[in-house]
């Protein structure tokens, strides 16, 4: 959040009010965490645009926070020496998400809820469009103790203990029942905080090669967690000059609605009101202390601009309804003047 002094609303109805002349309107507050980068340079070296499907969202950035969140959580309970990175990926070419996420169920309800403690998932698709997954699983056991990591990045695997032997051996033989050909499970070699931050980038990973057919489907699972278990939960907003605008205005909005909660916003306006909604609670007026002078100066702007849209509209529509009018009358004097 920014230190500058607080602000209130009428410190900057003036000057606000004369940007607001010279200046174009200002576009909506933009998303908290969105990815609205180009890239992807052709050939003669021109920019594309990232299509909406692959921008990284505040949405999926929280999920990210939540996921590396969770990871360092589980580390802190359970040891890192017991947590295990398993990769699978099918053994033939499996494109469509929905039926990724078909066998992966099938694989879980039989053996990984069976065999780990909790596991965290997250789907990766590849550039090749290719669809595998990565798992963070808890182990009964320590699979890390005696690791040579160097020798396993040279394919020595002699430094392995039971523990992990144990762990290959098993996926050697149920990958390939479920459809899994190449299958991989190695200790953490990092810290809690690596591991974390390594599974999070997954996600923008994924969303970055998505197709239009994944949108709305999960990006994380979160297995055996169980009723409270959880640590931490995507319903947060963050603490930046965007966020407490959006929530303030949202406080605003809700209220003059007679809305108590996000659960009454989707009674009144449905599931999707944050989306229909959005331009007319930014521009709801907040008379009260803001954290900073641009954010009071945006703040008014958004509700001058919105005012001024509205205002226009009004008098459209009374200049047509005058124009109506005044048509209807001359066809009624023309109508009696016939009939005379």
């Amino acid at each position: 959040m920014s230190t500058h002094t607080p602000t209130t609303w009428t410190d900057v109805q003036g000057g606000a009010e004369a940007e607001r002349r010279a200046a174009p309107p200002a576009s909506a507050l933009p998303c908290l965490s969105s990815n609205n980068s180009i890239g992807g340079g052709t050939n003669e070296g021109r920019l594309e645009a990232v299509a909406k499907v692959n921008v990284l969202t505040g949405g999926h950035k929280r999920s990210a926070f939540v996921l590396a969140f969770e990871i360092m959580a589980l580390a802190k309970e359970y040891g890192i020496e017991r947590l295990g990175f398993l990769t699978l990926t099918f053994a033939d070419l499996v494109l469509e998400l929905k039926e990724a996420n078909r066998r992966f169920d099938s694989l879980n309800s039989n053996v990984i809820k069976q065999r780990y403690l909790r596991g965290v998932v997250v789907p990766e698709r590849q550039r090749s469009r290719r669809v595998h997954f990565h798992l963070l699983v808890v182990l009964g056991a320590d699979i890390r103790s005696g690791a040579d990591f160097g020798a396993f990045d040279r394919g020595d695997y002699r430094s392995a203990n039971p523990a992990l032997r144990a762990e290959w051996a098993f996926w050697r033989v149920t990958s390939p029942r479920y459809g899994f050909g190449r299958h991989e499970l190695l200790p953490v070699k990092s810290c809690a905080e690596g591991i974390a931050r390594y599974v999070g980038k997954y996600i923008s990973k994924h969303v970055r090669e998505r197709v239009e057919g994944d949108k709305g489907a999960r990006l994380v699972r979160y297995l055996g967690f169980g009723q409270g278990g959880r640590k931490a939960s995507c319903r947060f907003g963050w603490n930046n000059d965007n966020g407490w605008l959006w929530r303030h205005k949202l406080a605003a909005y809700a209220e003059r609605n007679g809305a108590r909660d996000t659960e009454d916003l989707v009674k009144i306006f449905g599931p999707r009101w944050a989306y229909r909604l959005q331009g007319e609670i930014l521009a709801e007026r907040i008379d009260e202390v803001h954290p900073s002078r641009r954010v009071a100066e945006r703040s008014y702007a958004l509700h001058a601009n919105a005012e001024g849209a509205r205002e226009v509209a009004r008098e459209r529509y009374e200049r047509g309804k005058t124009f109506a009018r005044t048509i209807q009358l001359d066809a009624r004097k023309l109508w009696t003047k016939k009939q005379q």
